[in-house]
């Protein structure tokens, strides 16, 4: 037994030496292809890959989001974000240019790789990617401004408005009831106010009926007897109710007048001749519910079709019909907001594009820091959305 102990602690050092040493892996033999074989080659997406090529952006004239400098650079609110994203993330990229109805086309066909101009839609969804939101709006209409014959014309067509033509009428014959009465009634006090010939004290007493119904009280003429006093008591309480009416009922005309000429939602357009950016979220809107509009590409085809008659309501985005406003002091316009209408901005890209992750990254970032609405605020002017 004692002859066996050096086997054993033999063994079991050998066995703790193997233990220490480390294991190299084994390495795999090259395969080789035999001559004409058919290799996989994982697909490389429209644009380039991860890393290499540049990015073609779509772009648009659609101030302030995306317009052209003096200098033929293009700038703006979109393209500021856009350009600050790109610099952070180094991607190299290229603008083109076309019309706004031709941008999803682009990037559905892969022909463009990403658009910092779009406003989402769900007739979109599916055939293009979209990043997080940057900017919320809503829809707008502007209209051309009353002029002061159109403003006569309606406060005209208020006076002969039917209710306010009937009270008018049963003031005029309470105020002669009441002067007839008044007359009457005092004509026996050859000192009075109403005495005298019955020209004289009618017209005297019409005079004071006028004034005691409008409350104005001049002070000039007074009953003098009980009677007088008394009738003279029940016209103040029925020329305050006569006033009342008739104040109520031409204010309520006006009212009417004004929602009439004016906008609160779509249901209101049809009155109008309406004019749209191609290709907008607000063209799908207005096509959605049925209602026809023209459709134009820039600011400059919009002028020329208000100033022909073309159009008399013009439906968009309140940010850039605020900025056209805020640029262009001449017009004479009007501005409804449609409330229900959202617009909401966000990058669109085509589907498969390997940068959208880090882009929507960078964008919350941007978006979410404190300063954002101001720098927004610099290209839209004040939100107050």
């Amino acid at each position: 037994m004692k002859g066996m102990k050096f086997p054993r602690l033999f063994f079991l050092a050998l066995a703790g030496f193997f233990a220490l040493v480390p294991r190299t892996p084994l390495r795999a033999e090259p395969k080789v292809v035999p001559p004409g074989a058919v290799v996989p080659v994982t697909p490389v997406p429209p644009g380039g890959s991860l890393n290499a090529g540049k990015l073609r952006i779509a772009v648009c004239y659609r101030p302030p989001f995306s317009f052209k400098d003096g200098e033929g650079a293009w700038s703006g609110l979109s393209i500021d974000l856009w350009e600050q994203i790109a610099g952070r993330l180094g991607i190299s990229y290229t603008y083109v240019e076309m019309p706004l109805q031709e941008i999803m086309k682009k990037l559905h066909s892969g022909e463009c790789d990403l658009s910092p101009v779009i406003a989402l839609s769900g007739e979109d969804a599916g055939e293009v990617d979209f990043t997080e939101p940057y900017l919320f709006s809503h829809g707008a209409v502007l209209t051309a401004r009353k002029s002061l014959l159109q403003t006569l014309g309606t406060f005209h067509g208020i006076l002969l408005n039917k209710k306010v033509l009937v009270i008018f009428i049963a003031m005029l014959l309470g105020m002669i009831f009441f002067s007839f009465l008044l007359m009457l009634v005092e004509r026996k006090h050859e000192k009075g106010h109403f005495s005298g010939p019955s020209a004289r004290g009618f017209g005297s007493a019409l005079w004071f009926s006028a004034v005691t119904m409008t409350t104005v009280g001049y002070g000039d003429q007074t009953p003098l007897s009980l009677v007088g006093r008394m009738v003279t008591f029940l016209w103040m309480l029925a020329g305050v109710l006569l006033i009342a009416v008739f104040t109520g009922t031409v204010a309520s005309s006006i009212t009417r007048a004004e929602m009439n000429d004016g906008l609160v939602s779509f249901n209101d357009l049809p009155r109008f001749k309406v004019g749209c950016f191609a290709g907008s979220r607000m063209d799908y809107l207005l096509q959605g519910r049925g209602i026809p509009a023209q459709r134009f590409n820039t600011f400059d085809e919009i002028k020329l079709a208000s100033e022909s008659k073309r159009i008399t309501a013009f439906a968009g985005d309140i940010v850039p019909l605020k900025y056209m406003m805020n640029r262009n002091p001449d017009l004479e316009c009007q501005l409804y907001t449609l409330p229900d209408s959202a617009m909401i901005y966000a990058f669109a890209s085509r589907l498969g594009l390997p940068q959208l992750s880090a882009i929507n990254r960078e964008l919350i970032k941007i978006s979410l820091l404190p300063d954002w609405r101001s720098k927004a605020e610099r290209w839209t002017g004040p939100l107050s959305l």
